[in-house]
């Protein structure tokens, strides 16, 4: 295969906002084909800023958001110690509450809410209808309504596995780490089979740096079944974590040893996987094959043409990573990830109107969405000479963003060097 060479960071300035660990190498090798050909462009004097690698390859954690049907005969799984008795539900209780499924089926979502709120009026103890309602608030992005929602069905029914699992996701949106992991440990006991669960409990363990419990956990599910993948790619990610490169390279090429020829989905993550371990240990040019190797086996596999659009903005390719942009947006016009991705892109490829726009649409659809206004900053203060309102987007993103997001250290940055309205000097955020 032909490689061509290029500087990492060619057209991204020095202060690229800091992210997951990426490519440490001074250099970066992109094959080229069956990519475009990497055009040099001359170095900007101003920050193309980039998305990190997409880390994760899935949802980071695929918990309970399924609807409840039937409630109050048995639609819930709350089984084992610690169930409570309840008597049975009250039939019109139940009629609001069919009628409220209904709704929310055809979209219909105040009817859904106002329907399960008259059932539990009726009937207080229809925990189901404080469960779906907690699912539809989250669903919509409430996660306040939807916690309380979740924390009044386990107030009723403490040990119901559904809405454990949906605690914990909400938990874990809201960055509550630990909220999360006492909700997971808790369905374990009573549900010590549930096996999503527990590699679920792993994931979360390991993002919050408990390595050895994280292990421990995946490692209980691989006792009972040795070919699970989920939790093999977990011990990888564990150890991907933990620089033990070869390691979780051994365990990733088992889990490709293990999954099935036709099963492209599995592949094209364990593919990917391995293409964040080689990025994560500064081989570029590997990472790029695993990554072209994942989007061979299943074309749809979005995560995969993420990460490769990632490399590519890193070297410079913007036209490239805008192909795999597009081919994601192609397939999912709602990926608000990759739409944010197609922005960086167009204004690397000198398009800021057209960035611009996509950003726009973005925080249409999501106001608050993190990366799009941390971009838009970003094209605000140094491609549109729009300093104001890019200081009044960067503050709207210090106040919205996950404390943990890797932009916040550069906006805040942005606060100390644009002036503050009727100042004539940058004040903090």
């Amino acid at each position: 295969m032909n490689v061509a060479a290029l500087t990492v960071g060619h057209g991204i300035g020095a202060g690229e906002p800091p992210g997951p660990r990426g490519p440490d190498g001074t250099r970066t090798r992109i094959p080229s084909s069956p990519m475009r050909p990497i055009r040099k462009r001359p170095v900007r004097k101003r920050p193309v800023w980039g998305p990190a690698p997409v880390r994760r390859c899935l949802a980071a954690v695929a918990l309970g958001l399924a609807l409840l049907g039937s409630a109050g005969c048995g639609g819930g799984t709350a089984e084992g110690a610690g169930r409570v008795e309840l008597p049975p539900a009250n039939p019109e209780a139940v009629r609001h509450y069919t009628s409220a499924n209904r709704a929310l089926a055809r979209g219909n979502l105040q009817r859904a809410r106002n329907q399960y709120r008259r059932a539990l009026e009726i009937d207080p103890n229809l925990w189901e209808a404080h469960v779906n309602l907690g699912i539809l608030e989250r669903r919509e992005g409430n996660l306040d309504a939807a916690k309380t929602e979740l924390e009044a069905a386990l107030a009723i029914q403490p040990v119901a596995q559904e809405t454990l699992l949906a605690a914990a996701e909400v938990a874990y949106a809201m960055e509550d780490e630990d909220g999360a992991i006492a909700y997971l440990r808790t369905l374990l006991e009573h549900h010590p089979d549930d096996m999503s669960a527990r590699v679920s409990l792993a994931v979360i363990l390991r993002g919050a740096e408990r390595y050895d419990d994280a292990l421990e956990q995946a490692r209980e599910v691989l006792i009972r079944d040795p070919s699970q993948l989920r939790a093999l790619l977990e011990v990888a990610r564990v150890y991907r974590a933990q620089e033990q490169w070869d390691v979780s390279r051994l365990v990733l090429d088992k889990a490709l040893a293990l999954s099935q020829e036709d099963d492209a989905r599995m592949r094209a993550e364990i593919l990917t996987e391995r293409g964040l371990l080689e990025l994560s240990r500064g081989d570029t040019q590997a990472a790029f094959d695993a990554f072209e190797g994942a989007i061979a086996a299943d074309a749809d596999f979005h995560p995969a043409r993420m990460n490769m659009g990632s490399v590519l903005l890193r070297a410079g390719d913007y036209a490239g990573a805008k192909e795999q942009y597009d081919a994601v947006l192609a397939r999912d016009d709602d990926d608000l990830a990759a739409r944010v991705a197609l922005g960086v892109a167009l204004r690397g490829l000198g398009e800021p109107r057209q960035a611009k726009r996509e950003f726009d649409r973005v925080l249409r659809a999501q106001p608050d969405h993190p990366d799009a206004l941390f971009d838009l900053g970003i094209l605000e203060a140094e491609f549109l000479d729009q300093r104001p309102r890019a200081r009044q987007t960067f503050e709207r993103f210090l106040a919205t963003a996950p404390r943990r997001h890797p932009g916040r250290e550069r906006a805040e940055q942005y606060l100390q060097e644009i002036p503050a309205p009727g100042g004539a000097n940058g004040g903090g955020g």
